[in-house]
């Protein structure tokens, strides 16, 4: 920026430095009777904006009648690290200020250290998941913090290899000892390290080279011999089975490679961002949308001035330049903020100035600018968040090329170091667990007539005013004009106070007023439910309540095939008689050939049961054949498909399912969320294509942990649920053929299911408040039994060939996530016409 200002006569003098206060003055000589103001930025980041207006006696030395021209400036404690760093004064409108002081001459850069009195804790915790991971804290004890961003020095034969910043999310660490949980790292050794055999690392917390807990860690790696071999059996496994999911996962499994989980974010952004521009040309075309006006709408209410301006300047960035900024001034009280606002206005004339006169919240003084928008778009901007430049001109062509008239993005946080996390790759557009949590969020870009008609914001809700906005307008439109752009174009801002920085619950009384916007949506609908927050968290549980005339109507065929075992199906249906209120059912068990004594008196005492039947098929097992001669028999119009190796305990679980068939005539089937004996979760959802056909979301997390953006507590819409306990509307099911007992007789015939039932229009919901246990294949055995592994990898085959088109594109779960790995858990960086 200084090159273009290169005419101003411009200067700063430090007179007071060596510590975190620091001062002097400075003058803007084509303006010497105006105090100057100045942005402040340390290591490129605009940290604040000074004014120089105190009194200096030795104004006269630099010849101004003007004394108002000092200024004092304190350095943020983040900052008091013992690491260099550089600060730097501009002018409001980007010139550069040199800076001279008492040892002379002049200098852009004013270069720092400041230390303050801490103690380390920290902890290699080894090679996880084929990455070493681990945490670090600064403590002060004084005033009772333990902080992460720890920097990481990693050593190898006394030569520095990398330097990482511990701050990476541990909630683990931060549940154990009461700490920020933006303490952990993660580090993939060098591909020239990874051929080695065995390798010494040493971890070491910079400035101190304090080590690391756990430091040295030695790690062994297959040597070349066992590479060639591994290389030579994933070949041979791809010639003779295209798809030997399990098989090839493992073998691959022992090879280093390149990876981006979720903790290498940051790595994976600054190639991925590069490609987006170009991917999205690749997608929608490049129509000319030079045309097109957009008003970017963003209320100003007291932010920091450094983040406010950090936020313009992406606004003036965008590679579309057709756009006009409206800034609504909601009555901050803040001088200086107004006369920035003013000078900006001055300086683009796409920057609107709108002053209310009172405080009104969020949703008066963007309705204020809802008003004065003159864009056939409109596009909602926080005060202190940040655009990616592309991100106005990716939204268009994406409208030019679906017609969509509501576009969402993704989006991810960013600190006041400009470090980007927590990123949020979203979902297509799934109205359910819209209903659940306000997943769009940002980036919107909406057609201005579509906002008009929904009536704009409501200040009733201000904390839930965009949730409950977005359920407005998404009531007025069909699915087809509503689309995710699959690009982070929007970083929100991580900030102390705000909902970005604290978690969800950081702003309690937003959690109650998105319930109400979701119970207002439903009544709208005409659907009767109480809606709940989950704790504080903006989250929220639709309970419905429909009327107990129609619950009598209703009933539920529940379908247990079994095979001896008879004690674990005795558990299983005491269960279900135990706990289940509410539902009018029926239990089928499916006999399939049970030959033990204890397995005929089992059978003899469930048939004198009354509500219970039993039918014997004494056939090979073929968990398709059985289950659909069972759905023949079923005499309620909704079929329960259960294993005999899951167990309920709550009195609602099965209540909870019908009723989410019951709102929407569309849902074919719902799948419960199961869990493991030692509570963590075995199946909340399945999502398609990865490792090859499919996996279950979540497998291990702990029962009750919200998961990747709370989608493992959150009812809704996905491609497929387990058939372990799976609710399935009887006339749907026959529709489509029921399961496969030709080709899937064991495996993936309830994938196989859901994705016929997709395609005939139906929808599939995950109910993550309809719980049970899972004691999976205890019936049946393992799968990969060297017995079954042949039949296993023939119905993987099947799903390939079948369903090529769809499973590596399932809409519920974002492209921008491996397909590789495990679910939620690793990134891809997609080359130019990958979706």
């Amino acid at each position: 920026m200084s090159e273009l200002h290169a005419e101003r006569k411009l200067l700063c003098f430090l007179d007071r430095t060596g510590g975190p206060e620091i001062g002097g003055w400075a003058v803007d000589f084509d303006r010497p009777a105006e105090s100057l103001k100045m942005r402040v930025t340390i290591d490129g980041t605009i940290e604040d904006v000074v004014t120089c207006d105190l009194h200096r006696d030795d104004s006269h030395l630099v010849n101004l009648q003007n004394s108002q021209i000092g200024f004092s400036y304190r350095i943020p404690e983040r900052y008091w690290d013992g690491v260099r760093h550089g600060l730097r004064f501009y002018s409001l409108d980007g010139a550069c200020l040199p800076i001279s002081s008492r040892s002379g001459g002049a200098v852009q850069e004013y270069s720092f250290v400041l230390e303050k009195p801490v103690r380390l804790m920290a902890m290699v915790d080894g090679l996880v998941d084929g990455l070493i991971q681990g945490w670090a804290l600064r403590v002060d004890d004084e005033v009772g913090t333990k902080i992460g961003g720890v920097r990481v020095l990693v050593v190898h034969d006394g030569q520095p290899i990398a330097e990482l910043l511990a701050d990476q999310f541990r909630g683990d660490v931060a549940g154990a000892i009461g700490c920020d949980a933006a303490c952990g790292f993660a580090f993939a050794p060098p591909p020239e390290l990874r051929r080695r055999e065995r390798v010494m690392l040493n971890f070491f917390a910079l400035p101190d080279r304090e080590e690391l807990s756990g430091s040295p860690l030695e790690i062994t790696y297959p040597g070349d011999t066992t590479r060639d071999k591994i290389e030579t059996l994933i070949k041979r496994t791809d010639e003779l089975f295209i798809f030997a999911y399990h098989l090839k996962k493992e073998l691959k499994a022992a090879m280093p490679r390149e990876r981006y989980l979720l903790a290498d974010y940051p790595r994976w952004a600054l190639e991925s961002r590069l490609l987006a521009l170009p991917r999205a040309k690749a997608r929608y075309g490049a129509a000319n949308m030079s045309g097109v006006l957009v008003s970017v709408i963003c209320p100003v209410y007291r932010p920091a001035l450094g983040d406010f301006l950090a936020a313009v300047d992406s606004v003036r960035a965008q590679t579309h330049e057709n756009w006009e900024l409206l800034l609504i001034d909601d009555a901050g009280g803040d001088a200086t903020l107004a006369g920035i606002m003013k000078d900006l206005a001055g300086q683009d004339k796409r920057i609107t100035v709108l002053t209310r006169k009172k405080n009104g919240g969020i949703a008066r003084a963007t309705n204020d600018g809802l008003k004065a928008a003159k864009g056939e778009f409109v596009a909602f901007f926080d005060h202190d968040d940040l655009l990616e430049p592309t991100a106005l001109e990716i939204m268009l062509l994406a409208h030019a090329a679906t017609g969509a008239k509501l576009l969402y993005s993704d989006e991810d946080k960013v600190d006041r170091s400009g470090a980007l996390s927590e990123p949020h790759f979203k979902p297509d557009f799934n109205n359910r667990f819209l209903l659940d949590i306000n997943y769009i969020c940002h980036l919107i870009l909406v057609d201005a007539e579509v906002l008009r008609a929904a009536g704009g914001l409501d200040p009733d809700l201000d904390g839930a005013q965009d949730h409950d906005l977005l359920l407005r307008m998404t009531e007025r439109l069909a699915p087809e004009q509503i689309h995710h752009v699959s690009e982070i174009l929007y970083h929100w801002r991580k900030t102390a106070s705000s909902t970005a920085g604290a978690g969800t619950a950081a702003k309690p009384a937003a959690a109650q007023a998105g319930a109400r916007a979701v119970a207002a949506y439903l009544e709208r609908r005409g659907l009767p439910a109480k809606v709940v927050p989950r704790g504080n968290l903006t989250c929220y549980r639709v309970d419905w309540n429909f009327p107990p005339a129609k619950m009598k109507k209703i009933g539920v065929s529940i379908l247990i095939p079994y095979r001896d075992h008879i004690e674990m199906t005795q558990e299983c249906v005491n269960a279900i008689r135990t706990h289940t209120k509410g539902v009018n059912y029926e239990i089928l068990l499916l006999d399939n050939w049970s030959t033990t004594p204890e397995a005929a008196r089992f059978a003899a005492a469930q048939g004198n049961i009354e509500g219970t039947r039993l039918l014997r098929i004494a056939e090979p097992f073929n968990y398709s054949r059985i289950n659909n001669i069972g759905a023949r028999e079923a005499k309620f119009d909704f079929v329960l498909f259960m294993n005999n190796d899951v167990f309920v305990h709550d009195p609602g679980w099965l209540r909870r399912m019908l009723d989410e068939m019951l709102a929407d005539e569309s849902v074919g089937a719902v799948g419960a969320k199961l869990l493991y004996p030692d509570g963590t979760v075995q199946h909340a959802g399945v999502v398609l294509g990865v490792g090859g056909v499919a996996d279950h979301a979540f497998r291990g997390l702990r029962g009750d942990a919200p998961g990747y953006m709370a989608h493992a507590i959150t009812a809704q819409e996905v491609s497929a649920v387990t058939a372990a306990s799976m609710l399935v509307r009887k006339a749907a099911f026959n529709a489509v053929g029921g399961f496969d007992e030709h080709e899937l007789m064991v495996a993936f015939n309830d994938v196989d299911l859901c994705v016929k039932l997709r395609q005939a229009g139906h929808r599939i919901i995950f109910m993550p408040d309809s719980v049970a246990e899972h004691r999976e294949s205890v019936s049946r055995g393992d799968d990969f039994d060297h017995s079954k592994l042949a039949r296993f990898m023939f119905e993987n085959e099947v799903m390939r060939q079948r369903h090529e088109a769809i499973l590596p594109k399932d809409p519920y779960y974002n492209c921008n996530f491996s397909r590789d790995g495990g679910v939620y858990l690793e990134l891809r960086l997609r080359k130019l016409g990958e979706d």
